[in-house]
């Protein structure tokens, strides 16, 4: 994946997660798009892209939400390399392999961030598995578009050009 492309797609999730998702839903939101983002860059870019977003979009969600600075980062960080390597190793083409790693690699994000807040500040984290299992599967299901769209998109681009070069009569270049 390009490096502006992923920039471009961090800002975007960080701008609606802060502001469109928090006023639809209120201060609970069921879904993180940057995490969204960052399991999907390490699906189609591998372990480092997936690091790498995973740092920058957990310390810039950490920053602007207002949180202790870092546990955020650290959690996208650990699944954005552990998707990316897994993603590396193993077949995740179809939908179905992708909502899982999805819905698991959200499910790893709760658990070190909870685990990891809660080793980090005086009162704790309560956090129910229900809450856990609710973002874990919005978060899955909105991955699998993005996986769906990003997947699609090479073929929409390539048929548009080709249709552009028959319009012009420029098939043969």
């Amino acid at each position: 994946m390009r490096f502006v492309s992923v920039v471009m797609a961090l800002s975007l999730a960080l701008a609606l997660q802060t502001t469109l998702v928090a006023t639809l839903v209120g201060s609970g939101a069921p879904i993180d798009l940057v995490l969204v983002v960052v399991i999907a860059v390490a699906l189609f870019g591998g372990p480092v892209a997936g690091l790498w977003s995973g740092t920058v979009g957990g310390l810039l969600q950490d920053a602007l939400s207002g949180g202790v600075l870092g546990v955020g980062g650290l959690a996208k960080t650990l699944v954005g390399y552990c998707v990316g390597q897994f993603a590396t190793h193993f077949m995740v083409a179809r939908p179905w392999d992708q909502l899982l790693v999805f819905f698991f690699g959200s499910v790893i994000h709760s658990g070190c961030f909870i685990g990891v807040d809660s080793l980090l500040s005086d009162g704790g984290t309560l956090t129910s598995y229900r809450s856990v299992v609710v973002q874990a599967t919005a978060n899955a299901v909105l991955g699998i578009g993005v996986a769906g769209g990003l997947q699609m998109a090479p073929g929409v681009i390539a048929r548009r050009r080709l249709r552009r070069r028959w319009r012009t009569g420029r098939l043969s270049e």
